[in-house]
Parts: structure tokens; sequence; C-alpha cells
């Protein structure tokens, strides 16, 4: 087991309402017999918050008692660009180049029932096909200790590394911001999956509050200025 790394935590009720509600479909598709238990964060271009939504959703599972990995799968970026406490000193990069092995890697964090992979050293030589290979016996190693294992990766129109993760996981939401994220992006987005049929949502991010009132019933029972996710 690796260091212990400390997660900023959604401190907004609004927000933690909407993380809540989503969980709750979630849960209801898994009561579908639907497995769900790998999902995929996708951003539609960088800086719309994907990042943030991610690890706010492992928080929030973990704190419903789901023992939950969040894998950090961009490592075109360092840790430091991500608002980590500690960098660890091995991540997937590590452990696809045979430096680390899979205990190596996994970092406990501040929150209870989550654990953490880090992204590594950057890089970009890693081929498609040795991380699709090495993910795929990742994850086969640590499924059966985890409720869920949530996967952050880079934004669609930067790199396709999403959709060679589509591949493995049970689950994909595609995360926009509201008044950034153009109507062609978005359906670029949705084509790029269109194949895999794993599309559980859009999550449209950085809402402002009059637009936010439109949609949530319970509105008036939280007062804050700004909120982050519908």
């Amino acid at each position: 087991m690796g260091i212990k790394i400390d997660l900023y935590k959604q401190q907004n009720d609004l927000l933690i309402d909407s993380f809540d509600d989503i969980i709750l479909k979630i849960m209801q598709k898994r009561s579908n017999n639907n497995r769900l238990k790998s999902l995929l964060f996708c951003g539609s271009e960088p800086g719309v918050g994907a990042t943030t939504v991610t690890i706010n959703m492992a928080v929030s599972l973990a704190q419903g008692d789901n023992r939950t990995l969040l894998i950090d799968s961009d490592m075109r970026k360092g840790a430091k660009q991500k608002r980590l406490s500690q960098t660890p000193p091995f991540g997937l990069s590590e452990y696809f180049e045979s430096k680390a092995t899979v205990p190596e890697i996994i970092n406990q964090t501040n929150i209870a029932n989550l654990d953490y992979i880090a992204c590594g050293t950057p890089t970009t030589l890693l081929t498609k096909t040795l991380k699709l290979n090495s993910l795929s016996t990742l994850v086969s190693k640590v499924e059966n200790d985890y409720d869920f294992i949530l996967f952050d990766s880079p934004s669609l129109d930067v790199v396709n590394d999403a959709t060679v993760l589509s591949i493995l996981v049970d689950g994909i939401f595609l995360i926009a911001e509201l008044g950034k994220s153009t109507k062609a992006n978005i359906n670029k987005m949705i084509q790029s999956f269109s194949e895999s049929k794993k599309v559980l949502g859009i999550l449209i991010n950085k809402v402002e509050q009059p637009e936010y009132r439109m949609y949530i019933r319970n509105y008036d029972y939280f007062q804050k200025r700004r909120t982050q996710l519908i």
C-alpha cells in the first residue's frame, strides 16, 4: 500500500445533493441486473471540471459505505496539478513500465472506503495496446476488493485515451460545462462512444444559481451562490 493522500471534499449542500441523486440513479440501474462497477468520467474539453466531478463522485460513493477505487488515468498531466496533498511515488506509468506492483500504486486517502491510484510520471510514450492490456490486468486484480472503480480520463478533444478506456468500463459519464461546451463538442463526445452503448448520461458542470433553480425543486432548502453540477 502506498502513502495516504488527502482529497478535497465538497462542502456545498446543493452539490452533495446532486451527487447523491446521480448515485441513486446508478444504484437503480444496478438493481436491474446491470453490473456498473467500473465507471469512466470524460470531459468534452479541458477545463470543464471532469477531475473535480470524478473526485466528488468517488467521495460520495465512499461515504455511502461503498468500497471505492479512484484511478487517475490522465498520464499527460502531473499530480501536482490535481490538488493532492502529496505526490505518490508510484502510479499508472510506473505500473505500466513494470517499475511498481499493484499494492505499491494503491494509496489510502483521508476518506474512509476510498483508495486512489495516481497517474504517475507524466508520459506520452505508452502505446494504446500496452495501456489496454495493462489496465485490463490491473482491473482484474483489484475488482473483487471494491464496489466501484472510477476512472478520471483526459478530455476527448486532447487525446483518445477515453475511447481506449471505454472498452474496459461498464458505464460512461460525459461532462460538459454550461456556456462553454458547444453542441458540436457534445455531439462529438456522444459519437465517440456510440458503438460502446455504455453512456449513462451527460453531467452539466459549473451551473450558475438562476439556471440551477430551474431544474431542482428542493433548491430553496439550500442557500449557496454558485453550484458546480446538475
